[in-house]
């Protein structure tokens, strides 16, 4: 655990208000492409729903107690366009599940949006209520993509760290990392929106370090 995160978890125990995690998109770029590459490598990945999805969430996810409950989690948020991949969004989720069961602790997870209304949700820093997303498990490696799992909103891969596997998720929040976003971009004010669409591009500066994350993605 980060020592951002243990921090976090303290002022919960002691019923402090928390303020979301910034973490800077130099270090969240290359641990998406780790997570990713990890994904791939094992198999847990469904390729082919990769190329069907229209956005694309890599995060890792501290679970609380269960005393105190919730999650916490910072990662990346990207969105297909015409001319390929987008730049990285930056953004945090607290609250609720996401990909944890009681007892869970430390996970990683790929979340595949299947659709440009999941992506804008993401975008807009939403609220996921506990029966608000259609997320389920997605297909493993080579397994046969039917049209059901392109038409879900989500499809949720995990990978747990020694604790009891859940497929939760809702209940929690999305917030939009724009400290890190405006340092990674350089513009103070930039949207996730300009980010997605392709309006912000990625500094000459920064693409190397992306370039392993894309093409892990292809």
């Amino acid at each position: 655990m980060n020592p951002l995160r243990k921090i976090l978890l303290a002022g919960m125990m002691a019923g402090l208000p928390l303020p979301a995690c910034a973490e800077s998109l130099d270090k969240l770029v290359p641990q998406a492409a780790e997570i990713f590459g990890r994904f791939k490598r094992e198999e847990i990945l469904n390729m082919d729903l990769v190329k069907d999805a229209k956005g694309i969430v890599i995060i890792n996810v501290t679970g609380f107690s269960v005393v105190v409950g919730g999650s916490g989690g910072d990662g990346i948020l990207m969105a297909r366009t015409e001319d390929g991949w987008s730049g990285p969004v930056g953004i945090t989720t607290d609250g609720g599940t996401l990909g944890i069961d009681v007892g869970g602790t430390d996970n990683d997870l790929v979340i595949l949006l299947m659709n440009n209304g999941a992506v804008s949700r993401w975008a807009s820093g939403e609220h996921f209520g506990s029966s608000s997303a259609q997320a389920v498990m997605g297909p493993k490696g080579g397994a046969a993509v039917d049209a059901t799992m392109k038409n879900r909103d989500f499809n949720v891969y995990i990978w747990n760290k020694g604790a009891k596997l859940g497929v939760n998720f809702g209940g929690f929040d999305v917030n939009i990392n724009n400290e890190g976003n405006a340092n990674y971009y350089d513009k103070p004010l930039v949207s996730a929106k300009d980010i997605l669409n392709g309006t912000a591009k990625v500094p000459e500066s920064k693409k190397d370090s992306l370039s392993r994350l894309y093409d892990l993605l292809k």
